[in-house]
């Protein structure tokens, strides 16, 4: 609910702070003294339209603050945390300068004025002479009568099986129109396939046949690079191994003159061990090397081959068999998606899961409406408008949606006999206004919005009927938070807190006061509505009988 408005420097408010208490709180005050400042200070911070107009006289901006406690608002919290606005509190805050530029901010956080209009929508209900939003607003009209029913878990099922009929239907819709260029490309990549599997080429393949290649081509070099080096180890008239067992000989001849020179000895006889056997690797590796003509040929067609493939698919011949893969897992893909008459089928069964809830939800809202329609009925007896025909109806809609089959809308038909006009399109301000509250004394119970406000809903009325309003806004005040501005005594004193709006005059401005009334205030304040500027003592004894008589 509101808890605190703050308003600076608007039209003629130099300062004032509201402080709202729970249940039923009433404005009053002579004509021409603010209140309908206020109510416009209130419709801006909701995200109504601004004007730089509307700043005080001498001042550079105008600035409006309110807060308001949401702890039990979950639909609100939701909101907050989806836009990342915070959810610690809801403080919502509009200024406009001289320039007509306005910001706005929730919880600190510069906001679009959609968002705050979307926000003011969860937050605050105003019913007035000019701003009936709920009761014009044929959107809303649904969401009064669901909640009146107590339909919302209905509601949502409805949501839910409408979107996912939607997108199983999208679904099956885009294979539809797909279903074309998804064979071409099928095709295609069925092309390819064949031809990577006729090359059956695999990743490795590549580098060993560039060594295969390499080698073969030359072949003639290797040949004779190994029959050299054999010779010159062991097979040729000149040998290493030879020279080297010369070598050991004369070492041998001397190695009693110095015995140093047997260690020498044992290193030469190790190394020709070594040799010797390096020569045999070296003697079987040449006889191994045969030249194949042949052979160069066929590496040389696969070597084309595979380029020729890889050109022509824009690849490098390594990455030739990662794409053989990927073509076959698209091509797997592709295979579950054009499914189609797996997808009409889930397709028809979410749109007959569909219709069957949202038939059950028309059947609720049928039996709904007409209690809504006998409820309201009475309560405009009650508010003596018995000529004015409230109807709450189900008008089928061309074409399902997230709703259901019908839009709900409020009809009135204000004379009897007259036809029944949609509620925005034939009332007056003041039937609105008594309308409206005909509604909430019946149906605001369950609504999600926790301040409703009500601009001289008495307006035109007197005597009983007055005091059954006030009754009425007092009954809503039990379940949400009303603020009422009335011009009616019999309202003003049955209200749970009473704020006085003012006018003070100077030699340079006017200014709009505001003042919560104590008890003794609030009898002198409803004393002067009952009989003017002279108070007497009998207004005021006739103003205790009414606050008595509220309380009673």
């Amino acid at each position: 609910m509101l808890i605190r408005l703050t308003v600076k420097d608007y039209v003629l408010i130099d300062l004032i702070e509201l402080d709202v208490d729970a249940g039923f709180t009433v404005l009053t005050g002579e004509t021409g003294a603010g209140k309908s400042i206020i109510l416009g200070a209130i419709s801006l911070i909701l995200g109504g339209r601004s004007d730089a107009g509307s700043i005080r006289a001498g001042a550079s901006r105008s600035d409006i603050v309110a807060e308001f406690d949401t702890s039990k608002l979950p639909h609100v919290y939701s909101f907050l945390d989806e836009a990342d606005l915070g959810v610690d509190d809801c403080v919502l805050r509009r200024v406009i300068d001289t320039a007509g530029r306005s910001r706005a901010w929730i919880n600190g956080v510069p906001v679009t004025v959609k968002q705050l209009r979307t926000l003011g929508a969860l937050l605050i209900d105003i019913h007035g002479q000019h701003e009936h939003y709920s009761l014009v607003d044929a959107s809303t009209h649904s969401q009064v009568l669901d909640s009146f029913g107590h339909l919302s878990n209905s509601v949502k099922l409805v949501e839910d099986t409408w979107k996912s009929w939607q997108f199983e239907k999208n679904k099956l819709n885009q294979c539809l129109e797909q279903s074309e260029a998804l064979k071409q490309k099928a095709e295609e990549l069925l092309e390819t396939q064949r031809d990577l599997d006729a090359l059956g080429f695999k990743g490795k393949e590549w580098a060993q046949t560039i060594d295969r290649h390499r080698k073969a081509s030359n072949m003639n070099e290797l040949i004779d690079a190994a029959n050299q080096s054999v010779r010159m180890l062991g097979d040729g008239e000149q040998n290493i191994l030879s020279i080297l067992a010369n070598v050991r000989a004369r070492l041998n001849g001397v190695v009693e003159i110095d015995p140093q020179v047997d260690s020498m000895l044992q290193d030469l006889e190790g190394l020709e061990i070594q040799l010797g056997e390096f020569n045999r690797d070296l003697r079987r590796y040449a006889e191994s090397l045969d030249f194949d003509s042949g052979l160069v040929e066929t590496l040389d067609r696969r070597i084309a081959e595979v380029q020729r493939y890889a050109r022509k698919y824009g690849v490098k011949p390594d990455d030739l068999e990662e794409m053989a893969l990927s073509v076959q897992m698209e091509l797997e893909k592709m295979s579950s998606h054009a499914n189609l008459d797996e997808l009409r089928r889930a397709e028809a069964e979410a749109g007959e899961k569909y219709f069957k809830v949202a038939s059950q939800l028309s059947s609720d809202r049928e039996k709904s409406s007409i209690e809504l329609t006998q409820k309201v009925n009475a309560a405009l007896v009650d508010l003596a408008m018995s000529g004015v025909r409230f109807e709450a109806r189900l008008n089928p809609k061309d074409e399902p949606g997230v709703a259901g089959l019908e839009q709900i809308a409020f009809y009135v038909a204000t004379n009897p006999g007259a036809e029944a006009k949609l509620v925005g399109k034939v009332a007056s301000g003041g039937e609105l206004s008594r309308i409206s509250l005909a509604i909430q004394s019946v149906a605001h119970q369950d609504s999600a919005v926790p301040t409703v406000i009500f601009d001289e809903v008495d307006s035109g009325v007197g005597g009983a009927v007055a005091e059954i309003v006030g009754k009425m806004l007092k009954t809503v005040g039990q379940r949400a938070q009303v603020l009422c501005v009335t011009h009616l005594p019999q309202v003003a004193a049955l209200g749970d807190s009473h704020w006085k709006v003012s006018k003070a005059h100077s030699k340079t401005d006017s200014k709009t006061l505001l003042q919560k009334l104590k008890p003794k205030d609030s009898v002198d304040e409803i004393a002067r509505m009952l009989a003017g500027e002279v108070v007497s003592e009998k207004a005021k004894a006739h103003a205790r009988e009414l606050i008595n008589s509220a309380s009673i």
